[in-house]
């Protein structure tokens, strides 16, 4: 239960970017291996915030949803119930709720308002890679190893099943207005829908490799991809026409977030984050500090910051925009 499990920052210490040599240095970095002894030292594969940028979700392959304060960086919820490494975590758009999934092929609802156990959605055939909630909070998408997209509604009824594009699906993404709906995967092809008719709009062949990360810019208008090959491609939202492809570097990669219209964050298996501007597509600053690859990234627009998650067991807070 959630009460019985309310924690202090037991697990975390931070600091304040001491190792930090280039790029831009971190406002505060949690890290979850200070106290080995004590619990296994998670990898972080994925991180959500909340709206108002107050509340930061963890996961990682020890099966533990960790909620944080991002004002100090304590611990407030180590909440247990998955029996396998978790690949994806959403705050619902009220941030009253938080839905997890992952190896054990279940999705589970924590309900930070209350004490009770999750609920636990039916189990699926295969594991989940991830999990994203439609802006109006009304819908969860989940996709992973087989090739099927499903919606959930919040009272965990299947009310659409779609056809995904091939197997292995590692991608999601709702565009802002939630009218369209993206999924992609090892195939390298994006697929849309129509979100309300539960019909194709688009087939994007992005890459001839995996596609590990989606996602559309804040007007809607853009969708950027990336994945193993190492570029980023923009594409028009609605046409699906390719806008721009970014020059390669030489990292995989795994995490996509748009920080405002003109800049495009990139987390890279080669440790590093890549701030590009979209206006001259030339990469503008690189974030340094990270030791283990960048699988998460999410960002507040109230607050400016960026959240990475690392395989190097750490977070990290970026202030990017004032």
């Amino acid at each position: 239960m959630i009460a019985a499990i309310l924690a202090l920052s037991v697990y975390v210490g931070l600091s304040w970017g001491a190792d930090q040599t280039a790029g831009q240095i971190p406002v505060r970095i949690i890290e979850l291996n200070k106290n080995p002894s004590v619990e296994k030292i998670p990898v972080v594969s994925g991180v959500a915030v909340d709206s108002t940028g107050k509340l930061l979700a963890t996961v990682g392959d020890d099966h533990i949803l960790r909620i944080w304060n991002l004002d100090n960086g304590t611990l407030l919820y180590r909440l247990a119930g998955h029996t396998d490494w978790i690949k994806a975590v959403a705050f619902r758009p009220d941030g009253k709720a938080v839905a997890t999934g992952g190896n054990d092929r279940r999705i589970r609802i924590w309900d930070l308002t209350s004490a009770g156990k999750p609920a636990e959605l039916p189990e699926q055939s295969q594991a989940i890679r991830a999990l994203v909630y439609s802006p109006d909070g009304n819908l969860l998408a989940s996709a992973g190893f087989d090739d099927k997209v499903r919606l959930y509604t919040g009272d965990g009824r299947l009310p659409m099943e779609l056809e995904g594009p091939g197997g292995d699906l590692t991608a999601l993404a709702f565009s802002p207005d939630g009218t369209q709906l993206a999924a992609a995967g090892r195939t390298g092809t994006i697929r849309v829908w129509n979100v309300a008719a539960g019909t194709k709009t688009a087939e994007i062949q992005a890459s001839t490799q995996r596609i590990s990360a989606i996602a559309y810019s804040p007007g809607g208008r853009q969708l950027a991809a990336a994945g193993d090959d190492r570029a980023i491609r923009l594409f028009d939202a609605d046409s699906g026409k390719l806008l721009a492809a970014l020059p390669q570097r030489p990292g995989k990669i795994r995490s996509l977030r748009f920080c405002g219209e003109k800049l495009l964050a990139a987390g890279d298996t080669d440790n590093v984050i890549r701030l590009w501007n979209l206006s001259s597509k030339t990469e503008e600053n690189q974030l340094l500090g990270h030791t283990g690859t960048v699988a998460a990234l999410a960002y507040n627009p109230l607050r400016g910051t960026l959240i990475s998650g690392s395989f190097d067991t750490t977070v990290r807070v970026w202030q990017i925009t004032n």
